[in-house]
């Protein structure tokens, strides 16, 4: 479980574009890349249902992390209890910050109770503190390499 205030709600409601998942299939491919380009196999655990979709924002600047308009890719799957893995084709090797939330009731937004306590489940890539600021690129960056780099990403639940 984790405590998220008013300092985390803001921060989670930037993540997810206030509220709103993201458009595209269960694999999406990133922008036109250079010649050579990556696979990120994301497993995301500890998720605590099998209902609804896990959708999953890719970002690849600093500046710009956490704007729903600037993701680099997004791509979504169908939530299965336990784990999923998506797989995102198409990057070039970098360095990249992933943000993921459960929509478990699946309306396509991320739900948040009384004073922004998170009601679906979150993550980042290298689990960084979501509490008292939102997580920085640095905190969540990851390096991708090619032909492919596999990385988990954890579940949280706030209640």
């Amino acid at each position: 479980m984790v405590a998220v205030g008013a300092a985390g709600l803001l921060a989670l409601m930037m993540v997810f574009g206030l509220g709103s998942g993201p458009s595209h299939g269960a694999e999406t491919s990133a922008r036109a890349g250079g010649p050579e380009t990556a696979v990120l196999s994301l497993t995301v655990t500890n998720l605590a249902s099998g209902q609804g979709t896990v959708y999953v924002a890719i970002y690849d600047r600093a500046d710009r992390f956490l704007d729903p308009e600037a993701k680099r890719a997004a791509a979504q799957v169908s939530a299965r209890q336990g784990q999923v893995t998506i797989r995102v084709p198409g990057l070039p090797p970098g360095r990249y910050a992933v943000a993921a939330y459960h929509d478990e009731n699946d309306n396509g937004r991320f739900d948040q109770g009384l004073l922004g306590v998170p009601l679906e489940g979150f993550g980042f890539t290298r689990d960084p503190a979501v509490v008292p600021t939102r997580p920085s690129f640095d905190d969540a960056a990851i390096p991708v390499t090619a032909p492919e780099t596999r990385q988990t990403l954890r579940m949280r639940y706030a209640l």
